[in-house]
Order: C-alpha cells, then sequence, then structure tokens
C-alpha cells in the first residue's frame, strides 16, 4: 500500500471515528451533546453552572409535588358505618413520614371539629392509614382534611385536599357493663346482690343504666347462657357461692362472662372466748371477766332506769386507746365538757331492749349544728310511728328510728358513727330495701345513698353509716320496689306530693314517664284535680245537655268538670265565658280547692283571724282571697315566709299562676287535712264529756 493509501485510509478511519463517535456517547448519555435523556439527565452539561466542561452526569431532579389518589371511603360516600374506625389514604408518590402529624396536616373532622386519631405509614410510604379513637357520629357530615404534605425530595402539595363522607344510623357495638352491689368478698352476714347494667362505662348513674338489657347469671359456678336464669330481683346469697353472669343489649351485643366469688364467716365477736359457725355465730363462751347477754359479753349485768338516764349514764373514757368500749346496760352516754366534743376510745352503744346499736370510732369529734364541741347526753335512737308523719308516697315503712342528741339537739361525726337497726317482723324477706330520712322543715323525704348501708337477711336488720342524726325511715315498696313514676321529678321538691297524688289515680303525666313539674296550668285541669282530691262525683258527659259557659262545647272534656263545679258554685263565669284554658293563679286555686273540700274558714281556738296572712306584704285585708290564703296557711296547706338564697321572702304572689309541681303540694295537703279531720270526728268522745252531753236536755 502506498504512502497516500495509508494517509487515505488513516483519514477516513479519524472521519469515522469523529462521525461515530458522538452518536455512541449520546446513546450513553453524553453530557453537551444538547440531546436530552429524561431517565438520567436534568440538563445538557452536568456541570453547566461553572461551564467546567463535559465531564459529569446526573440524574433528572423531582419537582412534582404529591397528590391524594384516593380515600377510604371515597370522597361523597353516604351511608358510612358509625362504627367505621380505620380510613385509607393513598398518595401519588413515596412522601416524608416527618411532615405527617395529626395537629393541622391530617385531620378527621365532624361538624369542623377535629376527632382524635393516630396515623400508620405503610412501608410503601404511599399508603397511609387513619384509625379514629372513637365511633362516628350518626347521620351526618365527615371529612379527611389533608394538606401541607411533602414527597421524600421536598414537594409540598400545592392546595388543600378535602374528602367529604356522610354517616348512617348509629350502630350500638358497646355491651352492657354490669355493676354488682356488694362485689364479691367474705362477709359475716347474708348479702342480697343486685345487679345492674349499664349502657356504657358511666356505671353509678341512673342516667346511663340499660333498661332493655337481659341478665343471666348461675350461682352453682356453671357458665352462663342465654338459656340460664333471667336476673329480675336481688339475689339473697347466704353460703359461699360463685356467681357468674352476663349481660345482653337488645341489638345483641353480650358482655363477657364475669365472676363474683362470695364466701362467709362469723364477724368477729368481741370479748368472746368460743362462738358456733356460720351462720348462727352465736357465742357460746366470753372472756375471763365478761359475762354473756343478748349474744354480746359484757363487762356488768347492771340495769338502768331509762326515765333517770342522767343519774344512770356511763361517762365517756377520757384516755385514748384502739381497745373498744362496750355499753350495753346503760341508757345514755355522758360527754363531759373536759372531752371537746372528743371521743378518744371506740365505743359500741347498745340499746339491750330494742335492739339499736351505735358504734363510734377512735378519735370521733361531736359537734352540733352551730359547729361548737357537744358536751351532753348522748341516747339510743328511740322508735317513732307512721301516724306523725305525712304522706303514704308508695313504700311502706317497716320501722323508723330518729337519733339526736338527748337534748334535741342535732350533731355531726367525724368520722361516722355506724347504726344497727332491727326491722320488724312485717319485713317481707324478698321485697327490696330503701331508707329515707325525714326534713321536717319542708315536709320531704331524701333517699338515703345505698352504698351507706347493707341489709343482713338472716339476722334481719339494717346498719348503715351517717355523718349526721336524723331520723331514718326502713322501707319497703313491693314489685314496685325504686321503680320511678315519672323521670323528670327525681331531685324535684314536691316528688313525694306528685307520687302520692299520682297513686290516689288523681294527676296523670303529661307524657309518657313526664310530669312537668314545672309548667303552668289552665282553670279546666285544676278543677278536674280539685273535684277529683275532693272526692266529687262527676256526671256522665252524655247527661249533660246545656253548656255550662259559651267557651265550653258539650264534647269538651272538661264540660263534666266545669258542669259539676259550677252546680256547686266553686266556680262562675265572667259574661258567662270561663277561659278553661288560661292559667289559673295562686289564689284562684285556693279558695277553688278550699271551697271543693268543703272547709270551714273559722279560726281555731287559740288562733287569731288572718294572722297567717298579715305576714305577707302582697295579701291584701278585704280581697275575695283573703280568708282562703289564711286557712291555707294557718293549716299548712301553703308555706308561710321562707328563705331563698339567705333572703326571707314576704310575698305570696297570689294572681302568679300556679304550677303543677304547687298545685301537687297544695292538693296532697288538703286531702292529709281532712283524713286527719275525718278521723278525729270519728273517735268516742271521752267518758266524762259523753255523760255530760248525755245529761243536757
Amino acid at each position: 500500500m502506498t504512502h497516500k493509501t495509508c494517509l487515505k485510509t488513516l483519514l477516513l478511519a479519524s472521519a469515522a471515528f469523529w462521525i461515530i463517535a458522538p452518536h455512541a456517547f449520546a446513546a450513553e448519555g453524553f453530557c453537551g451533546d444538547g440531546i436530552l435523556d429524561p431517565a438520567t439527565e436534568e440538563c445538557d452539561d452536568g456541570n453547566h453552572v461553572n461551564r467546567d466542561g463535559c465531564s459529569a452526569y446526573c440524574k433528572i431532579e423531582d419537582m412534582t409535588p404529591p397528590t391524594v389518589v384516593s380515600t377510604t371511603p371515597p370522597d361523597g360516600a353516604k351511608d358510612v358505618k358509625t362504627t367505621t374506625t380505620n380510613f385509607v389514604v393513598v398518595f401519588s408518590e413515596p412522601i416524608d413520614p416527618k411532615s405527617l402529624n395529626t395537629i393541622n396536616n391530617v385531620l378527621l373532622l365532624h361538624n369542623a371539629k377535629p376527632l382524635e386519631i393516630t396515623l400508620s405509614l405503610q412501608s410503601d410510604q404511599k399508603t397511609l392509614k387513619i384509625s379514629s379513637k372513637q365511633d362516628l357520629f350518626p347521620e351526618s357530615s365527615h371529612a379527611i382534611k389533608i394538606n401541607n404534605i411533602k414527597d421524600v425530595p421536598g414537594n409540598i402539595m400545592p392546595k388543600e385536599f378535602i374528602s367529604v363522607f356522610t354517616t348512617g344510623t348509629l350502630i350500638d357495638h358497646t355491651a352492657p357493663t354490669v355493676l354488682v352491689d356488694p362485689p364479691g368478698g367474705t362477709y359475716g352476714f347474708a348479702q342480697n346482690v343486685s345487679l345492674t347494667p349499664y349502657i356504657d362505662i358511666y356505671t353509678g348513674s341512673p342516667d346511663f343504666i340499660d333498661t332493655t338489657a337481659k341478665i343471666y347469671y348461675t350461682l352453682d359456678g356453671s357458665t352462663p347462657t342465654d338459656k340460664s336464669a333471667l336476673y329480675k330481683l336481688p339475689l339473697p346469697i347466704r353460703v359461699k357461692t360463685d356467681l357468674k353472669y352476663f349481660s345482653l343489649d337488645a341489638v345483641g351485643n353480650r358482655s363477657p362472662v364475669k365472676t363474683e366469688s362470695y364466701a362467709f364467716d362469723c364477724p368477729e365477736q368481741p370479748n368472746s372466748k368460743r362462738v358456733t359457725a356460720y351462720p348462727l355465730c352465736n357465742i357460746l363462751e366470753c372472756n375471763f371477766g365478761f359475762v354473756l347477754r343478748g349474744n354480746t359479753c359484757v363487762v356488768s349485768l347492771e340495769e338502768a332506769s331509762a326515765d333517770d338516764y342522767k343519774t344512770n349514764a356511763v361517762t365517756a373514757p377520757l384516755f385514748a386507746s384502739d381497745k373498744p368500749v362496750y355499753i350495753t346496760t346503760k341508757p345514755a352516754i355522758f360527754v363531759t365538757p373536759e372531752h371537746k366534743g372528743l371521743l378518744p376510745r371506740p365505743i359500741v352503744f347498745k340499746d339491750s331492749k330494742r335492739g339499736t346499736v351505735l358504734q363510734f370510732e377512735r378519735d370521733t369529734m361531736i359537734k352540733d349544728s352551730e359547729g361548737r364541741a357537744f358536751s351532753g347526753y348522748i341516747r339510743p335512737p328511740v322508735p317513732l310511728y307512721m301516724k306523725d308523719f305525712p304522706i303514704n308516697f308508695g313504700y311502706t315503712f317497716r320501722t323508723i328510728f330518729e337519733f339526736k342528741a338527748a337534748d334535741g339537739r342535732d350533731l355531726t361525726f367525724n368520722p361516722p358513727f355506724k347504726m344497727t337497726i332491727p326491722y320488724t317482723d312485717a319485713f317481707n324477706p324478698d321485697e327490696g330495701v330503701t331508707i329515707f330520712t325525714y326534713n321536717p322543715k319542708t315536709e320531704t323525704y331524701t333517699e338515703y345513698p345505698k352504698a351507706n348501708y347493707t341489709v343482713d337477711l338472716v339476722k334481719q336488720q339494717v346498719t348503715l353509716t351517717s355523718s349526721k342524726t336524723s331520723a331514718f325511715f326502713i322501707a319497703q315498696s313491693g314489685a314496685n320496689f325504686n321503680r320511678s313514676i315519672f323521670t323528670d321529678i327525681k331531685n324535684h321538691w314536691a316528688k313525694n306530693y306528685i307520687e302520692a297524688l299520682y297513686r290516689k289515680g288523681i294527676v296523670k303525666g303529661k307524657d309518657e314517664g313526664i310530669f312537668a313539674p314545672d309548667e303552668k296550668m289552665t282553670r279546666a285541669e285544676f278543677i278536674k284535680i280539685a273535684l277529683l282530691a275532693a272526692g266529687i262525683e262527676i256526671p256522665n258527659a252524655d247527661a249533660i245537655t246545656n253548656a255550662p259557659f259559651r267557651d265550653s262545647p258539650l264534647d269538651a272534656w272538661f264540660t263534666p268538670y266545669l258542669a259539676k263545679a259550677k252546680e256547686l258554685g266553686l266556680i262562675s263565669g265572667a259574661k258567662e265565658n270561663f277561659s278553661p284554658g288560661k292559667f289559673i293563679n295562686r289564689a284562684e286555686a285556693i279558695k277553688i280547692l278550699i271551697s271543693a273540700f268543703a272547709f270551714d274558714l273559722t279560726p281555731k281556738k287559740g288562733e287569731v283571724p288572718a294572722a297567717q296572712a298579715k305576714q305577707f306584704k302582697d295579701l291584701l285585708v278585704g280581697q275575695w282571697y283573703y280568708d282562703f290564703i289564711d286557712f291555707a296557711l294557718r293549716n299548712k296547706l301553703a308555706d308561710g315566709p321562707h328563705v331563698v338564697n339567705g333572703v326571707l321572702v314576704k310575698t305570696f304572689e297570689p294572681s302568679r299562676p300556679i304550677t303543677r309541681a304547687e298545685m301537687a303540694k297544695l292538693t296532697m295537703k288538703a286531702i292529709e287535712l281532712k283524713d286527719a279531720q275525718t278521723v278525729k270526728a270519728t273517735l268516742p268522745s271521752p267518758p266524762d264529756l259523753q255523760k255530760t252531753q248525755t245529761q243536757k236536755p
């Protein structure tokens, strides 16, 4: 080959190299060739900023912000179950976990208010799970709100994302919670165990009792089923028992089976040496220095006269000790001024005659109603009689005992004292027990907290704790035990009057379980109640041919009552109209009721006419209502001046519309007064009076 040929070949080869090489480099992502490869390059010169040649390669920088691809439930979904607690959000690309928080980036909303949630980002970093700590609200709108979320390179969502869905009706999936009272344990006497199902964990509140739930139980240790015994009344448990139970609500939610174990042993018998086995627990022998009396070991059998309690009283110990002092034969305990109200030793004070027991803990501080340290005599509780108290409101009082200082003072005790009261032979062990206290000033009964007393069916006694003296009423009410007639009067001052009037068939509720005690009464409504309470016979509607008033049609429910009231002269209309739908005021109501009962307004011997009415500045002498209101005040059908929020109220407000609660008290007190007058009228006259009467010409 000639030199020229070689040179030509070399030139061709060189040319071929320069023609082919750029394409080869371009295929490999050669920088600076002006051809962009989206998979590897962000520009045609990796170091174009400082223009240092084509020696660098780079990947394309991610500048696309993340977006939400989908949500579960999807946007616009309807009838989502209220039990839904898990939600899913899927993003277009992996996101930065650090940009997730439940404060403002990811929210689950109800009515623009955030619900409490937790977040969980899955391994692909695209799928976010949201868990709610509560059920959704029924038949309302909810939303998943996402904003300011970053992807891994740091791009931020350009705008807020919201997915809205609505829920369906409420789905109840919570099993009832059963409260057992008393709980399992070792006891010294038989227990009446009650099982109460509650809608949720808010046990103890009557507002949350699940009245539709059923409780199935066994007492033999076997696992209960829905074929087991159904709980209805408190369970009398007297021997070692494993109580197993579960609850089933109306929609099928079932609580787990739980167990309460009960064991029994004789309680400690102070100063005893030998005791018979449970359940008798009778003392067979006392320790040295003590003698047995009434199943109690006492120091002395010395008898004391109950009438002369001061002479025979025992002085409370002055020296501190944990050892109890037992007093069983003395009529009273004397707390000296040196005690300064403090009992330094435990004291057990038993009334052997009536069986009551008072127990005071060590360092019990006793004060009177004015907060001063007590000194004086403490006597055992004394029995009272039902005839001395107003209103039978559906309970039978089996036993009534009053505990006060011997001089009648009310006392407070810290810590509380314990009192054991035997109940009468008429007590029914198959019925429940309720204890009431009584306020003589307001003539109202208050139910005593169940947590503060226990019932011993074997020993037939009730033991209660109290921090103050009072009259205690042990009551039973059979099948209706603790049944609330009206739900809106539980804590109302007129509750007892309303229930007593209801049980007499004189009043009804406004609606199922609702009495509306503070609503006003119409004239027609009050006329009906006044006539029924007075026992006045109402004519049949068919027997009325002429309407008593122009505004009382023959087919109106109240027309028979208005006709009878008009016939008796209890009412009269203005221009032949009565306005039956108008509210009746307090003065009108008192006059009509007193007239219906035909009470004699003449003051009793020793009473000053109109003395009570004069206490009110808005009762004017000479007004048509004056004598009627004075009678009501004298006979406690209505209240005299009273204190409200520390202020003495001396206005009667005769023209103010009467409320349904005020009507109940006024009517019930009138019934009681009439009954008392009837009983008095049927009592025989004293022999000397009868003799005097027969000698009269």
